[in-house]
């Protein structure tokens, strides 16, 4: 080439090079202006202020409370004026000795018959009066029994009753284990064990239970014996040995004491120690010689019981975790307990005896359920040992679900962004009403998956994408009964869909291993395995869909075998087919789930149907299915007889409010609540105001990784109410989360209904308080 066409590429490549610096610089001062935007945006973002005003609006109680919010300091003064006032009850005050005396257990709202609070809510009736339900513990001779009492009207108290459905004196050895029960039971059974039996300890576990400075071993751990397992109709406790470590139920030693309650005092009926039974713990000394020696175990940070951080840690997980952000403030709205959020309406509150409740769930201004709430919780163990073997827990029982409900932490239990509340409870410690903080709370989040989507790839199939993020509405609270944490969850979705969840964390229950136990368990550390159990959780769902007159619908999935007349050689041809049965009994509702049939359940108004003749009607999933392994009517199992069904379906009745009792532990023979009863009458459930009682359940068998705490992947079990024909399309299509991709004849236009991505932010996440409050005020986090 010549000269001049070097000339002429020179003057190219310094006009290329030029055009490229100068479209750094705009893209840097672009970089530069749109960072300055950013900041502004930020700058002129407020802190999550937006709903202080209302969080504190929540605080304030009502001076007109509604039909299903909790009692009122007002309602709980005049109820408590006026059990004390009356000479009948002669109830001794919190802070005396309840030792052969009466007292109040507990009181919690009661609620008024179903009839009367819709008549209030739909039809402006009168709000029915606002009662208490108390229960009284008559521990004063000749007259030892439990009393349920409604009393009312609140705050102008004149009148008491019996709960009806419920004897109006129940065998006072039926009594939920009290905390002056426990602390008395333990102080004696502690003194004696020490005066003979200390030494033994000593010499076998390297402590003992008195004179053992800060290691010592302590009875914390009780379990129950049943009369269906002693044979004796009465009230016997197993109390166990641990060292008072962190977490003290992985640290047992091979030592438990059978406790038995006669009149006017305790007595250790049994000892077990070392892998054998004995009558008298002087008995048990002839084997001391031969036991098993341990040390007192050597606790510290990186100790496998306990919690505290430890292991190496990735570069990437010393990086802050993701956050979300509510940009335009919350999109639900809170007025005392009651709660607004999209088309969903619902109230809330935690029971003192049953734990979390939620009532008139509301979509679209129309009642979808009246009343959905917890009832019980069960743990059954297995094992050799016969404080293991005979484990088997009614929690409703063992404690109460509403108080062990404890405060949840920000950034832990729940995102920072959550609005937090409180719960009063009346209980036998307290002349005023117990106040616990954050014991629920409310959320709305990203569940990080599209609630629905498609992407029409090519011209010929449209060449457009919709789809939209699943953002949900979350009420959780979560339970703490002694070593296991049970989350609970109740998840409104955009779309209609109701979904309850239960997940269960927290210690495993710890045995003393021996060889005996292989059969039961894995050992999972020195002296230490954790037998197998399952939890099973029952709720009561009363559905009210297009009114309170609801039939219940099988769709059963068949296989039909036909002729294929479309075959050359004349075959048949099987396919699945849909069988609708209308169910019409109780007992036919009753439903054990067969894989062999698989089914729909579903729930409608008859008198409502859609212009193709599709009654408008929800179906309930239950994906929490378990079996229940137990003979039925063998030992205690009929204390949990709602397990053998996955689902059941009643008649809505007032003395049929719940599922299960506190009194379930030690009633076998004769149940307060005997829920088989309620099927048994077999009542017609065509055209009636149904109950749906779901069970769900998990067998755990521990091993290693559940050390220190089981994790929640793969422990959570839900049931969900699904719209099935109830509506005319998604209804969440009205929603504005949603966003639209499409090509019009090659501009591809992006549509977004809500906000465009240069829209200010003008809310930020606010920094909690908790951790400087907590400081200040620990009772909100410790007893």
């Amino acid at each position: 080439m010549g000269s001049g066409s070097r000339t002429n590429r020179c003057l190219l490549c310094s006009t290329a090079l030029l055009s490229v610096v100068c479209i750094s610089l705009f893209i840097a001062l672009m970089v530069v202006i749109s960072k300055h935007d950013d900041i502004g945006d930020q700058a002129n973002a407020k802190v999550d202020d937006c709903d202080i005003t209302e969080q504190e609006y929540t605080k304030q109680e009502s001076q007109n409370p509604t039909v299903f919010q909790d009692l009122t300091g007002k309602e709980i003064e005049s109820l408590t004026n006026y059990l004390y006032s009356r000479p009948e009850f002669d109830l001794v005050r919190p802070s005396a000795s309840k030792t052969n005396a009466n007292f109040v257990f507990m009181a919690e709202l009661h609620l008024p018959e179903k009839s009367e609070v819709i008549a209030h809510l739909d039809k402006g009736a009168k709000q029915p009066a606002r009662e208490a339900k108390v229960i009284i513990i008559r521990g004063k001779a000749p007259d030892q029994q439990i009393n349920e009492i409604v009393v009312g009207p609140l705050p102008n108290t004149s009148y008491h009753h019996p709960v009806p459905g419920i004897n109006a004196s129940l065998p006072y050895f039926y009594r939920p284990s009290t905390e002056h029960d426990y602390d008395q039971v333990i102080a004696n059974l502690t003194n004696t064990v020490h005066s003979e039996f200390g030494d033994i300890l000593r010499s076998c576990y390297g402590t003992s239970v008195r004179e053992c400075g800060d290691k010592c071993l302590t009875f914390r751990y009780a379990s129950t014996y049943s009369p269906a397992s002693s044979g004796t109709n009465m009230r016997k406790i197993w109390y166990w040995l641990h060292y008072d470590v962190e977490y003290y139920v992985l640290h047992p030693v091979d030592f438990s004491v059978l406790v038995g309650f006669y009149p006017g005092q305790t007595v250790i009926d049994l000892v077990w120690f070392q892998g054998k039974q004995f009558k008298t713990l002087q008995e048990a000394k002839t084997i001391a010689s031969n036991c098993t020696m341990r040390s007192f175990p050597k606790v510290d940070r990186n100790s496998f019981s306990t919690m505290n951080q430890r292991g190496a840690i990735p570069e990437a997980a010393k990086k802050r975790a993701p956050v979300q952000v509510e940009p335009d403030g919350k999109r639900y709205t809170v007025k005392g307990q009651h709660v607004q959020y999209m088309k969903w309406s619902f109230d809330f509150r935690m029971s003192t005896a049953y734990g979390p409740q939620i009532y008139d769930i509301k979509f679209d201004g129309e009642r979808i359920v009246y009343e959905l709430g917890l009832q019980e919780i069960s743990v059954f163990y297995s094992g050799h040992n016969p404080q293991q073997r005979f484990s088997d827990y009614m929690d409703s029982s063992e404690v109460l679900f509403g108080m062990s409900a404890t405060s949840l932490v920000p950034g832990a239990d729940c995102p920072d962004h959550a609005m937090f509340f409180d719960s009063k409870h009346v209980t036998e410690n307290s002349e005023r009403p117990l106040l616990v903080k954050n014991v629920f709370c409310l959320f709305e989040i990203n569940t990080g998956e599209p609630i629905r989507r498609h992407h029409a790839f090519s011209k010929k199939e449209g060449a457009f994408y919709q789809g939209m993020e699943n953002s949900i509405l979350v009420l959780r609270t979560v339970v703490s009964v002694i070593n296991y944490d049970y989350i609970f969850d109740f998840r409104f979705f955009q779309n209609g869909v109701l979904e309850t969840k239960g997940i269960s964390t927290g210690y495993v229950m710890g045995n003393a291993f021996s060889e005996m136990e292989r059969k039961y368990a894995f050992q999972i550390q020195d002296f230490l395995s954790a037998n197998f159990h399952s939890h099973m959780f029952n709720f009561k769902v009363d559905l009210d869909i297009k009114g309170t007159s609801n039939r219940y619908e099988m769709i059963h999935v068949k296989v039909e075998t036909a002729k294929n007349e479309f075959s050359a050689i004349n075959d048949t041809y099987s396919q699945g087919m849909i069988e609708r049965e209308l169910i019409r009994t109780e007992k036919r509702a009753a439903f054990k789930f067969n894989f062999e049939n698989p089914s729909y359940h579903v729930f409608y108004n008859n008198a409502t149907t859609d212009k193709y003749g599709n009654h408008r009607a929800y179906r309930l999933i239950n994906q929490g299915m378990m079996k229940q392994i137990l003979p039925e009517g063998r030992n205690k199992e009929p204390a949990i007889n709602w397990a053998r069904y996955q689902t059941a379906v009643t008649r809505h009745k007032p003395e049929e409010a719940h599922s299960s009792s506190m009194y379930s532990m030690f009633d076998v023979y004769d149940q307060v609540v005997d829920f088989q009863s309620y099927i048994d009458d077999d009542e017609s459930i065509v055209d009636q105001d149904l109950v749906v009682w779901v069970t769900m359940g998990v067998h755990h068998i521990p091993h290693k990784e559940d050390l220190p705490v089981t994790t929640t992947p793969g422990m959570g079990l839900t049931f969900v109410l699904q719209p099935f024909n109830y509506f005319d399309e998604d209804p969440s299509m009205y929603s504005l989360d949603a966003i639209r991709i499409e090509s019009n004849h090659g501009i591809v236009n992006v549509l977004k209904y809500a906000h465009t991505s240069g829209s200010k932010m003008t809310c930020v996440p606010r920094k909690t308080t908790f951790f400087d409050v907590i400081k200040v005020e620990p009772s909100i986090i410790f007893d």
